[in-house]
This record gives C-alpha cells, structure tokens and sequence, in this order.
C-alpha cells in the first residue's frame, strides 16, 4: 500500500502539528542521506555553505562543524520546518531563512558550497531550482544533488503521483546539465531498502 496522499503532501510542505510530527520523523530518517551529501562537499573551515531545503535542519549543525566559524546557511519554504530547524540548529554561524528554492534572497556567487536532498521530487519545473542555485554557487563551488529516482521501484510504487515527480536518473543529469552544471561524479548507495544517488556538481 503507497503512501497516503495527505501524508506525502505533509512532506513536501509541512504545516500544523501533523508537520511537525513528520518533521520529527524524517530527522531520524535522512542522517544518513544528509551526511553522505556533506561528505561529498568536501568541506575545509572558513567556507560559505547553503542548504536548500534544510528541513529540520539536523544537516545545518555537522556542516557547523566541518566549517568551523564559515558562514551556514538553511533555506526552506515550510514555516514549520523553519521553526522546528531553528530549534535544533541553534547557532551563531547558522542563519536560517524561510524562501523557495526558485527564489532565493541570496546574492550571486555567495557560497562556497550547496547541497539539496530530497527536494527535486516537489520541484514542478525543477531547471529553475537548479539555475537558481547555480547563480548563487562561486564559480570555484561545488553542489551535491541526493535523490531517488525511478530505478527505485518501491518508492515509485509508495509516492503519490499527484504530490512527488519521480524523475529517472538520466532525466535528471540533463535537467542538471541544462541547468549549468557539469557533474563530476554520481554516487549511489542503498539503506533500509531505499535507493539514492548523489549528483556531485560544479557550475560550467
């Protein structure tokens, strides 16, 4: 049986009690997939780092650490998430704003570094997510993408089709590709039945 609908909405955006019970839940169950992405980055002390749909925001603390006093920065569009990851990340090396993806309230080429896990799903058109966080990556940067995508057939078969865009891997390296990207490598991994794979990109 897939996941109900009012369920998967709560993880696109969540609001009210019920979000910040799924708030709860999917910090205990995305550690791995966050910190694979950080991992990734390749992180040195002092660097700018974004990111872009934090959610609850446990990611924001390990990247405190790995860049010591640099600049950490979490976006999300969901006030909950905003709410529940200032809580958990409290910090004065971590700023976190409430925004969308598409638009964000950043300045060009102000990070050293992006990452962006499980998000793409909810990202009707994502190549203007994916341009928009190139604009905001130095030239010298680095962005990690995590995702699942259609080789997963589980997640296709548990996601609502009218809440998640469930995208095959090739779809998505070109979305990256049209987006400014050039990817240097795609990692993948499996945990708890669950496919991912992990875009690691540089702007063009």
């Amino acid at each position: 049986m897939g996941k109900p609908v009012f369920i998967a909405r709560q993880a696109s955006h969540p609001k009210g009690l019920l979000g910040w019970v799924v708030a709860q839940i999917m910090s205990r169950e995305t550690g791995w997939e966050n910190k694979k992405a950080i991992d990734l980055l390749g992180l040195k002390p002092g660097q700018s780092v974004l990111d872009v749909g934090c959610g609850h925001g446990a990611s924001l603390k390990v990247i405190a650490r790995r860049v010591k006093q640099g600049r950490v920065t979490g976006l999300d569009p969901s006030a909950v998430m905003v709410g529940v990851a200032q809580k958990k990340a409290r910090s004065r090396t971590i700023e976190i704003a409430r925004g969308e993806a598409r638009d964000m309230p950043f300045e060009d080429a102000v990070f050293d570094a992006a990452m962006s896990v499980h998000t793409i799903y909810f990202w009707d058109d994502p190549i203007n997510e994916l341009r928009e966080i190139n604009r905001v990556v130095a030239p010298h940067g680095r962005f990690v993408l995590g995702f699942r995508s259609s080789r997963d057939q589980r997640f296709v078969s548990d996601s609502p089709q009218t809440v998640y865009h469930i995208r095959s891997l090739e779809e998505i390296e070109a979305l990256l590709t049209a987006a400014g990207w050039i990817i240097e490598d795609i990692a993948h991994g499996q945990a708890r039945g669950a496919l991912l794979h992990w875009a690691v990109c540089r702007p063009a």
